[in-house]
């Protein structure tokens, strides 16, 4: 009998990238107990932080488990190594002696595969250009699981239309990857914990005890509605609520509201306002012109509330983002008013 290996193919040719692989393979199967990495820097510095491998190896099974990860599928890897997000895909894979396949770091990945995968994980970003660039491609893929930023409502609306199962990931650099799941084609809208993972609510904020990855009262800065132990529908983060004129506003649940009337990027930011205290805005990564502030002030008084709709529109060429491919919100406001 045959025993299963975990094993690389490599469909780039990109050196760096290779050694990059390589290397962390190498880290991993040494001798030392824990990996360095870095958090994503999208509300602050990036800090570097010491994991242990036991607690990522419990992840991983805890991962592989809802997944059905077993030997010779093959796991493909489309996020930077540096991130935690790259780091899991290759420890699922050894762990599970998968098949992991490396394609370019790019926002198209998947343009040059040909063969099926079982498994997959992209920014949501990275799928918007695969399906408007390569669609039928999808088909090859069996699940897909998307992570780093929500995932806007145009963008679920269209993931129905293609055979893959798609999910949606809840986690952090601090919990190893992804503690709770939503299945972005069933009706809920929550996520659901993983193993025996549970969840409370401790100074307004979502607090994690993941007894499989040896986490206990671990406090996030996210504000969720909490369903019971094991589900919650996740609102935004506390950090970036909006207080203005005495009322708290969710960036998040307006972008949301927003997401299928602004096909560019964008984000609600908040700026000081004498009267208010603080006050809405609208930030756009585009071109001004006034047709299509006016499309978008039209859009905003349809689908917003009226203490919702932003008091200023801005727009810059090009958002700034982090390592981990998430917009930065204050980076780029700040260069922009600068």
């Amino acid at each position: 009998m045959i025993m299963s290996v975990f094993s690389v193919d490599f469909l780039t040719s990109n050196i760096e990238l290779i050694q990059q692989v390589r290397g962390f393979i190498a880290d991993w199967k040494s001798d030392t107990d824990y990996i360095e990495t870095n958090t994503s820097g999208s509300t602050g510095t990036p800090k570097t932080i010491r994991l242990l491998k036991t607690q990522m190896k419990a992840s991983a099974q805890m991962s592989g488990k809802y997944f059905h990860f077993s030997s010779n599928k093959k796991i493909m890897l489309s996020l930077p190594i540096h991130t935690i997000g790259g780091k899991m895909i290759v420890i699922r894979a050894i762990e599970f002696n998968m098949i992991l396949v490396v394609s370019d770091l790019e926002k198209n990945p998947i343009r040059n595969l040909n063969n099926s995968i079982y498994f997959i994980s992209l920014v949501p970003y990275q799928l918007q250009s695969i399906i408007e660039e390569t669609p039928d491609k999808l088909n090859l893929i069996e699940n897909i699981l998307l992570g780093g930023a929500p995932v806007s409502e145009k963008l679920k609306n269209q993931i129905q239309l293609f055979r893959p199962n798609f999910y949606e990931s809840y986690g952090m650099t601090e919990t190893m990857s992804h503690v709770a799941i939503k299945n972005l084609k069933s009706s809920g809208n929550y996520f659901e914990a993983l193993g025996n993972t549970e969840f409370s609510i401790k100074n307004d904020t979502l607090t994690i005890h993941a007894n499989d990855i040896n986490i206990e009262n671990l406090q996030t800065n996210d504000q969720v509605k909490l369903l019971n132990k094991k589900q919650f529908i996740w609102l935004g983060r506390k950090d970036f609520v909006i207080n203005s004129g005495g009322k708290k506003f969710h960036p998040e649940i307006i972008e949301h509201k927003l997401a299928n009337s602004i096909p560019q990027r964008f984000y609600i930011y908040k700026e000081f306002d004498e009267k208010l205290g603080e006050k809405i805005i609208l930030i756009i990564e585009h071109e001004s012109s006034d047709l299509l502030v006016e499309e978008i002030k039209k859009s905003c008084q349809n689908r917003l509330e009226k203490h919702e709709i932003p008091k200023k529109i801005y727009f810059t060429n090009q958002f700034y983002e982090t390592k981990s491919n998430k917009i930065n919100r204050i980076e780029t406001y700040n260069n922009m008013k600068k």
